[in-house]
């Protein structure tokens, strides 16, 4: 492993990095997430030079929308699945796989996944990516996930625009390099520190760098040999201190927009910054005016005054001296319109709130002089400007969580054993049912209800027109998107032999009912034959029905 081309690579990233983006983040945190305006320190005031929260009010609503609608922690919100489709519809791989879904979401559950999801959902609110990482949990837990400030990152895609190599930024004490790497590969200056109780305290710069080992052999099955590469590199002595390897990408490094010819992503914060510092201004304008009309300035004819001091208390009596044109003491006339100003602030504020997607997670807001019915049309439609966002966040952050999490809790052996049908196509796929999954995907529901609507009257003339239809598989989606749960819906395969039951039984009772409707026609024609090919007749011959 070559150290020095991974700091040559790593010094290009971050100075890419900081000459277009870290000031614009440091600018967005302050207005956006003023508590994180210095992710260097820790304690002190933040977000003193802010007159108006609505920004963060907005970017806290997102993050919590987001959590609560897409991951929610006590919901079911995804479903690993076979990705051969006739392996889908087998009832063993099907059991299989939902018992995978189970335990990855209660080795989720036992960890401390949802604080690290919060907090990069407010990072993606703000306009700044979230990075997660997420490594086995050792002997105290499965797993444990980890979410770092982007400002500490930078990273490259592969040709497919995905995120495959990630430096990151970090200080260490001696102790703690001591406590986590041991002896073996430490710089003796380090390890003198880290035994001596004066110095062991002393903070180094660590590079910890992962992406993707082109120089390893599949067949071997160490560390140094895993697809990913995991090094860490102290930057005083330039010496790797610790290699080793991943078998999955432990980083999902989540864009909540991206343009093109840009590497790193922006969202909501980035995106309204401007509105939010006019915001931010017009709101301290506003309170600067409401102070002066609250306690105004006085005009005050020089030598008018009996006194020097001059009492401004409630109800207090102010001698003073008119001068020859009788001028006294005034209050400073103040210009300016509060309640169009009032109104401006309010105008603007709601801009924000739309940037922020507001709406999305306010399912009444306006609509509450309507039905039922059409309050939720309206609602599902505003989840089309979403379905990108939702996207994104589907494919950069928790698929590439849960096939990491997928991955260590199948080595720990807290998997089933596969069936036998799956060993030779073991692939599996991610499908998300939480709500704003669902709502996205109810639109399709929403589209067969008015294309029903719409052939209520050929069907009725022409009832044939709805064979163009699976109606059973429509069934079936419409209760999904809906909700419902998997284990519900009976199986294809069991469905079609109660409908060949009932079909049988009907047939039976029909078969009777002739026989019955034949006999009673006997007794009134005893002298006639049964009719050829009917119950009676058959029943006459010895054939039974």
């Amino acid at each position: 492993m070559d150290c020095a081309k991974i700091i040559e690579r790593y010094t290009a990233l971050k100075s890419m990095r900081d000459g277009y983006w870290l000031q614009v983040w440091r600018e967005v945190r302050q207005y956006v997430m003023p508590t994180y305006s210095d992710f260097l320190t820790e304690g002190g005031a933040r977000g003193m030079n802010i007159f108006d929260t609505t920004a963060i009010e907005a970017r806290k609503r997102l993050a919590a929308g987001m959590y609560n609608w897409m991951a929610p922690p006590d919901k079911r919100w995804f479903e690993i699945v076979p990705q051969d489709d006739d392996l889908a519809k087998d009832e063993e791989c099907k059991d299989y796989f939902a018992e995978v879904t189970k335990v990855i979401a209660l080795a989720m559950a036992n960890s401390n996944w949802a604080s690290v999801l919060i907090q990069a959902l407010n990072n993606l609110a703000c306009g700044l990516d979230a990075v997660v990482y997420c490594e086995d949990g050792g002997h105290s837990t499965v797993l444990n996930f980890k979410s770092f400030p982007i400002e500490t990152v930078c990273y490259s895609e592969n040709s497919r625009g995905r995120v495959d190599t990630v430096f990151r930024e970090l200080e260490m004490t001696s102790r703690q390099l001591l406590q986590e790497f041991g002896n073996d590969d430490l710089p003796e200056k380090i390890r003198r520190e880290g035994e001596d109780p004066r110095q062991q305290d002393k903070k180094r710069k660590i590079l910890h760098a992962v992406f993707p080992r082109c120089d390893r052999d599949p067949e071997c099955l160490d560390n140094k040999n895993m697809p990913f590469a995991d090094v860490y590199i102290e930057l005083e002595t330039k010496k790797i201190i610790y290699e080793s390897g991943f078998e999955e990408y432990p980083f999902a490094v989540c864009r909540f927009d991206k343009s093109d010819n840009e590497t790193y992503g922006r969202g909501p914060g980035l995106d309204m910054l401007p509105t939010i510092k006019m915001l931010n201004r017009m709101q301290q304008a506003y309170i600067i005016a409401a102070e002066r009309s609250a306690d105004p300035s006085w005009l005050v004819p020089d030598g008018s005054l009996m006194s020097k001091d001059f009492n401004r208390d409630p109800g207090a009596v102010i001698p003073y001296k008119p001068d020859v044109n009788g001028a006294k003491p005034e209050i400073l006339p103040e210009g300016g319109n509060s309640p169009k100003e009032f109104q401006d602030i309010k105008e603007v504020q709601n801009n924000i709130k739309v940037g922020f997607y507001w709406d999305i997670f306010d399912p009444l807001g306006d609509l509450k002089q309507i039905t039922a019915t059409e309050a939720e049309i309206r609602n599902e439609g505003k989840m089309i400007p979403f379905a990108p966002i939702a996207g994104n966040l589907h494919s950069e952050l928790f698929r590439v969580v849960i096939h990491r999490v997928f991955g260590i809790v199948s080595r720990r052996g807290l998997l089933p054993p596969p069936p036998q049908k799956l060993l030779d196509k073991p692939d599996y796929k991610i499908e998300f049912v939480s709500k704003i999954a669902l709502s996205i995907k109810k639109i399709e529901s929403l589209g067969w209800l008015q294309t029903e609507a719409s052939l209520a009257n050929i069907a009725a003339v022409k009832p044939d027109i709805m064979d163009n239809f699976n109606l059973d598989d429509i069934a079936r989606d419409i209760a999904l998107v809906n909700g419902s749960s998997p284990k519900w819906l009976v199986a294809a395969k069991e469905r079609d032999e109660l409908r060949a039951e009932r079909a049988q039984q009907m047939q039976q009772q029909q078969a009777a009912q002739e026989l019955m409707a034949g006999a009673s026609a006997l007794g009134n024609n005893m002298g006639k034959a049964p009719e050829k090919g009917s119950p009676l007749d058959a029943v006459m011959s010895g054939q039974g029905i």
